[in-house]
């Protein structure tokens, strides 16, 4: 939001070119981040523990281990996601489509491991969601970024897949099997 409006001004004022930087930027939103963490995290983590959203620990663990994690608060990830949120949507080129595609794979992510927490202290136990079933959440909402990036998305690398450290430069073609599967390359 600030990024649009500060570029906006840069005919009149000289010194805010420097927002079009992107390392600049990053080290705003970081910054920004870390401050509404500061900020609210106190009270969040208060309200938390005046409430006793604690996690129920496990019972397989060592014993120092399960002192040491009695009434520790869960969610904690919330606040972490409220701070990326911030820092992203203050900063970040709005208009850049890879933004919106982090920020769904962010929150529905987040919103995943919010869910399962819930359950854990709903039922009291330390199981939540199940594995398996974490497992398809994540492909799907993986499957959903996938889809958006190659379909809003403007470069050729999207197409392939890398393999890191290989002995020599490796890459499969996704729209080989996408196209086949699911929807059509461009």
């Amino acid at each position: 939001m600030l990024y649009n409006f500060l570029i906006s001004l840069v005919d009149q004022f000289s010194a805010l070119n420097v927002f079009r930087y992107l390392t600049f930027r990053t080290g705003l939103s970081v910054m920004t981040s870390m401050t509404i963490v500061f900020i609210i995290g106190g009270p969040f983590i208060k309200f938390i523990q005046s409430h006793k959203i604690t996690g129920p620990i496990r019972e397989d663990g060592p014993i120092d281990h399960i002192v040491k994690k009695v009434g520790t608060p869960t969610m904690g990830g919330v606040l972490i996601l409220i701070g990326i949120l911030f820092g992203t949507l203050l900063w970040a080129d709005l208009k850049n489509p890879y933004i919106w595609v982090l920020l769904m794979v962010a929150t529905s992510f987040g919103l995943l491991g919010a869910f399962d927490d819930y359950l854990k202290i709903k039922h009291r136990n330390s199981r939540g969601i199940s594995s398996g079933l974490k497992i398809i959440f994540q492909i799907i909402l993986s499957s959903i970024a996938i889809y958006l990036l190659m379909k809003f998305g403007d470069s050729e690398h999207l197409k392939n897949l890398y393999l890191p450290f290989s002995f020599r430069f490796i890459f499969y073609s996704i729209c080989s099997f996408y196209n086949r599967w699911i929807f059509e390359c461009r």
